[in-house]
């Protein structure tokens, strides 16, 4: 081959590479822009102890976690979130973020092993002041026993939760002039006992304002959680310094469910709804058996304890013979708390308890 034709190859190796290297860079780029839904779910206390809106029974953050993996959810972490939106990582087609605030000691005892149950991976935000240096000089926070260094460091290795932080002493950092003291010393604690960048923070109180978020940016975290109940959306509108998040609302939630036959029209299917418990948002979903017909959802409805008259038009009245049955989602429809079955009675005839948490 003579040496003319060698420099042609290696020209059109050139060209070919350059114009592959473009392509990706475009469709990484359009990936980047391109809108999705993130649901960040904010868990803090995990375990049996009290009926309270921040607190999951074990039991109901194990079917949760169950319910994320059944739904076809992968969990990803903070981190993904960087590289999608910096140079288009592709995500999986259900993205889930699991996070949970505080460090409270359930989180190695209880969460770490339903997790790696299920495949899943979540995020805990250090309080850096409430981790001891060892068990023995175990801290508490709001009367909770929080991890210690050295189990944090063990649960780091293991891979299943990765650590961010959650300021050093737990202030509203929207208050003073400058919060940037308990940023800068909550991300030096997270350096000096080995925690892995990059560095994901959480705002106490989920309350931020704009040189809180200066500060943050200015310490070297990269992510930052608030505790607005929405859906976090990939694409040019994300935030990455100030996150939305699914509140998993905890505590007690009796539903009782009734027909009321006599008050429904032809095509109207009515239901009376009394809910016992911790008040939450829910969405109410009316799922005909037949595959050709979408569920039908109402907006959803903000129910504490009381009764609740729930009412769905049917496009025709034939659509009301048919099997069907009522669901009860929460707000943002990722976790069933009630269902009926096909022949619209509740499951084993009994009123359904359930509970979620922050």
């Amino acid at each position: 081959m003579s040496k003319l034709k060698r420099l042609q190859y290696i020209a059109w190796a050139v060209i070919a590479i350059g114009a592959l290297l473009a392509v990706m860079a475009g469709w990484r780029y359009v990936e980047s822009r391109r809108v999705r839904p993130v649901p960040i779910l904010m868990y803090h206390h995990i375990g049996n102890t009290a009926d309270s809106a921040w607190c999951i029974p074990v039991e109901t953050f194990k079917n949760q976690m169950r319910d994320l993996c059944a739904q076809g959810f992968t969990s990803i972490l903070p981190s993904d979130l960087i590289a999608h939106q910096t140079w288009g990582k592709p995500l999986p087609s259900r993205p889930v973020i699991i996070t949970f605030d505080d460090g409270y000691l359930n989180t190695i005892t209880i969460v770490e092993p339903i997790l790696k149950r299920y495949g899943l991976r979540g995020i805990v935000y250090l309080i850096t002041k409430e981790v001891s240096d060892t068990t023995k000089e175990r801290r508490q926070f709001e009367g909770t026993d929080c991890l210690a260094w050295p189990e944090v460091l063990a649960m780091q290795e293991r891979g299943t939760i990765v650590f961010g932080g959650h300021s050093h002493a737990h202030e509203n950092l929207a208050i003073p002039d400058d919060p940037s003291p308990s940023i800068r010393e909550c991300y030096k604690q997270l350096v000096d006992h080995g925690i892995k960048p990059p560095y994901s923070f959480c705002y106490p109180y989920g309350q931020y304002k704009e040189q809180t978020i200066k500060a943050v940016r200015r310490a070297g975290f990269t992510t930052a959680m608030v505790c607005e109940d929405a859906v976090a959306n990939t694409g040019p509108g994300m935030n990455l310094l100030a996150l939305p998040r699914v509140s998993v609302m905890g505590g007690r939630h009796q539903f009782n469910v009734s027909r009321l036959r006599a008050k429904e029209g032809p095509a109207e299917v009515i239901y009376r709804v009394a809910h016992e418990g911790v008040p939450m948002a829910v969405a109410p979903q009316l799922r005909i058996n037949d595959s050709r017909l979408q569920p039908k959802w109402l907006p959803f409805q903000d129910i504490g304890a009381g009764q609740f008259e729930w009412r769905w038009m049917l496009a025709n009245a034939a659509d009301k013979q048919k099997p069907f049955q009522l669901e009860i989602w929460d707000k943002h429809r990722i976790f069933q708390l009630y269902v009926e079955d096909e022949n619209s009675r509740p499951l084993q005839g009994q009123p359904v308890t359930v509970s979620a948490g922050k």
